[in-house]
């Protein structure tokens, strides 16, 4: 024991504060789930637990005044650093160091850089920062205090004077059953005071057998995937359900990877019936697992669990997937799972990552091109390559070897702060294989996609129509929207110069990516995509019967180039049929604005084609012809 510890512990207990900004989405927070493994790892395992006391974990987006009122009484203040949260942690850490400076201030999560001197140099407010799995680490650090002789203690980065130390990682542990949970030992109890609607985080197993350039993780912890106790799991699911708390995320690298993850979902359903929650359960589904993925979905299904089948394709370019180091995952996997989905009515959307190293602005379309025509119906979800600081990707030779180009852009989803701390993030917006003029035209592409095809299917039964009469591909249709000129088309021509410069902005980076954007940041943890805001801006303008005209007679024009002996009559009702859904589907949609109050008339169309059949099989991926029919009144 170091000099002076015990006499030092004998006075009071050392008090910590621990803060983990959550991510907001609408109303709700996260609970600050790893700071709380700290807390519970150090009152488990500590010599003397009494010699600590913690403030309750700290999870909201406080400002600085709001910071040293909370932390007042604190000696060591930790925070965990994410990428929704890295500016304003640091902010408040450089507060609470001038406030006083004899305070140990510390830092752990995936936003601390492995190759940490800079950083601590940069943040001279952070005394300490750690790597990887922190709980050992953390809990020497504290018993130490206030001495500071650190230089045997794992996983931790420091300044030394002029000097920096680095502690790699010790090995990784195998029995998990070391770490207590924070919800079974009373952790997040004091949170319940503030009224918030939780979501809850779920953690089954560590380790990812996958090494994505893209992502910390698996660049962290490619490795055999370890598990946390059965029992554990069991206890915490039933606590979230007893607690009423209404949405789970899984930690889970890979939900579905390991057998027992059957037993897992069958626990959330039973849940579910014995208590009324959780209401939804989401994860990161495996990659190589499909028919065990399928399994789960349909058990928490069934237990009536709002719950989605994610089909992280993120691309599938070859030349891409051997770029990002993801050439190891099956893409029949994914067309198994989506196709299982269907069948059993289960909401499967589809990720795709813009701008990958290695993608160009062909294999992009390309790739598009083939989700939909593989029976994507459902969502396509367009995400901006963004580096992670210990990722591959963001790493010095990563970046020279494939020639990315950066910049960085407000985080979508949260409001520009009223002290100024915006939370940033860096993405990719030129390679080797994509300069800028085609990252532009990529995200026009992107969200006309969206526009048309996915949100509230605008166009998407004519779009099939189109695609199942002519030799247009669903990339030429969509495109056609892209690149054709639109000088007669007022309307069309307005919304391709919005997405323009929607991608012009974000291409300039923060803050030209914060003004006057498609990109609508409504509050915090809730922000409208392009196609999205897009399309309000039609309703409220009353434009909606205009769009309909214009491409109507935009199309009809490119159909008949193709095909001169082209039936319009066709094109004509598919175009009403399909104003008459998205009508039914905007209108039923509760958006987060303002939207104009109309009102709509009955959804009875005469057909006198079997679209509505069509359409129905198209969207279950089953082939059928298109014919005539006689006059058939159908309701939309």
């Amino acid at each position: 024991m170091f000099p002076g510890y015990n006499q030092a512990m004998q006075n009071k207990p050392i008090t910590i504060g621990l803060a983990q900004i959550s991510q907001q989405v609408g109303k709700s927070h996260y609970f600050p789930y790893s700071v709380g493994l700290l807390q519970a790892y150090a009152l488990k395992h500590a010599k003397n637990p009494e010699h600590f006391s913690f403030l309750p974990p700290e999870y909201r987006r406080l400002n600085e005044a709001q910071a040293n009122q909370h932390f007042a009484q604190a000696e060591i203040i930790g925070f965990s650093l994410y990428i929704w949260n890295l500016r304003r942690s640091l902010k408040l850490a450089q507060a609470l160091k001038q406030e006083n400076p004899k305070r140990l201030i510390i830092a752990g999560g995936p936003q601390v850089p492995d190759q940490a001197e800079h950083f601590l140099r940069e943040h001279p407010q952070l005394d300490l920062v750690f790597h990887g799995p922190g709980e050992k680490s953390f809990l020497e650090v504290i018993e130490r205090w206030p001495h500071q002789d650190w230089e045997d203690i794992p996983g931790i980065s420091y300044l030394q004077g002029d000097r920096f130390i680095y502690q790699p990682p010790a090995p990784r542990e195998t029995d998990l059953s070391v770490y207590p949970s924070p919800y079974l030992e009373g952790v997040f109890d004091p949170l319940f005071v503030d009224n918030q609607d939780w979501i809850g985080l779920l953690e089954t197993n560590r380790g990812c057998p996958f090494a994505c350039t893209f992502c910390d993780w698996g660049s962290a912890l490619q490795s055999k995937v370890y598990r946390f106790p059965i029992e554990r799991v069991f206890a915490e699911i039933e606590w979230i359900a007893r607690n009423k708390v209404g949405n789970v995320f899984t930690c889970d690298a890979n939900f579905g990877i390991l057998p027992r993850d059957i037993e897992i979902a069958k626990h959330v359903a039973s849940m579910k019936n014995s208590y009324g929650y959780p209401l939804s359960f989401q994860s990161q589904t495996s990659k190589n697992t499909p028919e065990r993925v399928i399994e789960i979905q349909e058990i928490l299904h069934k237990a009536g669990l709002a719950t989605y089948a994610a089909i992280s394709l993120q691309s599938v370019d070859p030349h891409t997937l051997r770029s990002i180091r993801r050439e190891n995952i099956s893409l029949d996997a994914y067309r198994k799972v989506q196709a299982a989905a269907l069948q059993s009515g289960i909401v499967a959307y589809t990720d795709m990552i813009l701008a990958l190293p290695g993608e160009s602005y062909e294999s992009f379309v390309e790739g598009i091109n083939t989700v939909i025509e593989n029976g994507q119906h459902t969502k396509i979800l367009f995400h901006n390559a963004t580096l992670l600081p210990n990722a591959e990707m963001a790493s010095p030779a990563y970046r020279e070897r494939f020639q990315l180009e950066t910049t960085w852009v407000s985080l979508p989803g949260h409001t520009p702060a009223e002290d100024g701390i915006p939370e940033l993030m860096e993405i990719i917006i030129a390679s080797n294989t994509l300069n800028r003029s085609d990252w532009i035209q990529m995200h026009i592409f992107a969200w006309f996609t969206a526009f048309l095809y996915y949100t509230h299917k605008l166009l998407q039964p004519t779009l099939m129509v189109l695609h199942a009469v002519s030799r247009l591909s669903y990339r030429q249709l969509i495109e056609h929207f892209v690149t054709a000129p639109l000088e007669n088309y007022p309307v069309l021509n307005e919304i391709r110069k919005a997405f323009t410069d929607t991608a012009h902005k974000y291409q300039q980076g923060y803050p030209a990516s914060q003004q006057e954007t498609l990109i609508w940041t409504l509050f915090d943890g809730m922000y409208l995509t392009p196609d999205n805001s897009m399309q309000i801006q039609l309703w409220n303008a009353n434009l909606i019967d205009t769009f309909y005209s214009e491409a109507g007679d935009f199309l009809a024009r490119r159909i008949q180039h193709e095909n001169p002996h082209f039936d319009l009559r066709l094109l004509e009702e598919s175009l009403m049929f399909n104003r008459k859904l998205f009508l039914r589907l905007f209108s039923n949609q509760r958006f987060p604005v303002e939207i104009a109050q109309r009102p709509l008339s009955e959804s009875i169309l005469p057909l006198h084609y079997n679209l509505q059949a069509f359409y129905q099989a198209k969207l279950q991926s089953q082939t059928m012809s298109l014919r005539e029919i006689p006059e058939t009144l159908v309701r939309i």
